[in-house]
């Protein structure tokens, strides 16, 4: 019996140390987060590493056990990481939020730690968000230098100002999940929440150069007493990235299949788990190296005709600047004008 109670404190030691609470100085502010390690993990093993970001007023700790993401990276055998913004917020230049804190700044130098402590894999860096955490990852993907290979969100979306400054350096994956009801972050847009759902996803429709038209899938709906029902849209030919909208018709402020009482307004649509799904899309993203203009000068079946920007926009070439190419058989190509 006493050989068995030391066996039992040895496994739950191992737990505990599998998550961990960290932090480290950023821009003369005290940042905080806490990460969880699957029980294989070994510092030989270069893994994959999710940043979760919650949502207005919540933190670390709450999403962590609101989404059980570390159920989910023991099963794929990746790391969680769940920062905290400054007083319950993240600076996604929202209208409601009053953070000024170098929030993107703060992820960068968060996975370089993870880098450099637990040998993340730097190609695959996710980002997920629920509501501001959502507005953040979407932020961090326009804006960031580094290369997120994927993120997803739940009832984010994008703000006017990052909207209006958005200019991807990299083609990340994207999947958005939100309710048509959703009370808090209008689905059709707002003043105080900025724009709609659709513009959002047109905006990366556009610079991911996927085909405007996508396939939209009903999916299944199999608890009628939540009152709503969820479409998966998969927008087709994204070159070697994804985009897809969970458009939950009646769905509100919520995880979908988690049933909280905290941290959520309206339908909670319990047709799908989305953590599950969210990880399912991620899983296998990977950052490209950067491409340059390609040599056409030999190309007898099409020729360039046109150089857009992520808008539809004629341009001229620019350095470092995601552009368009169009060719008059109609195609279309996303490339990366870089300083050779």
């Amino acid at each position: 019996m006493k050989h068995l109670l030391i066996i039992q404190l040895l496994i739950s030691s191992l737990a505990v140390n599998a998550q961990t609470n960290d932090g480290f100085l950023h821009d003369g502010i005290d940042r905080s987060f806490i990460y969880y390690t699957p029980s294989s993990w070994t510092q030989n093993e270069s893994l994959p590493v999710l940043f979760v970001l919650h949502g207005l007023t919540q933190d670390a700790n709450g999403i962590m056990n609101i989404t059980e993401f570390n159920d989910i990276a023991e099963a794929n055998n990746f790391i969680v990481c769940y920062p905290n913004g400054i007083n319950g917020a993240w600076n996604a230049n929202m209208n409601i939020t009053a953070s000024q804190a170098d929030d993107i700044g703060f992820i960068e130098e968060l996975a370089a730690y993870m880098q450099n402590n637990f040998n993340t894999d730097p190609s695959k860096q996710y980002l997920s968000g629920f509501s501001n955490g959502g507005f953040m990852s979407h932020k961090i993907a326009c804006e960031s230098s580094q290369c997120f290979a994927a993120i997803a969100t739940v009832s984010g979306n994008m703000s006017d100002t990052v909207d209006m400054n958005c200019n991807p350096i990299h083609p990340t994956s994207v999947l958005h999940i939100h309710g048509t009801a959703d009370p808090v972050v209008i689905y059709s847009g707002s003043p105080t929440t900025g724009v709609s759902v659709d513009a959002t996803i047109e905006k990366w429709q556009m610079f991911l150069a996927c085909d405007a038209t996508p396939i939209t899938t009903d999916m299944p709906n199999n608890v009628l007493l939540d009152f709503s029902s969820p479409q998966r849209i998969v927008y087709q030919n994204c070159g070697a990235s994804s985009l897809e909208l969970i458009k939950i018709t009646g769905g509100g402020h919520q995880w979908p299949g988690i049933v909280t009482l905290i941290g959520g307004l309206g339908n909670i649509n319990m047709d799908f788990y989305s953590p599950q799904v969210i990880w399912d899309f991620l899983d296998g993203k990977a950052c490209s190296e950067t491409i340059g203009i390609p040599d056409i000068s030999s190309n007898e079946t099409k020729h360039l005709i046109k150089i857009v920007d992520l808008m539809g926009r004629e341009t001229k070439l620019k350095l470092n600047t995601p552009l368009i190419l169009l060719y008059s058989d109609g195609t279309r190509e996303r490339v990366m004008k870089i300083d050779e």
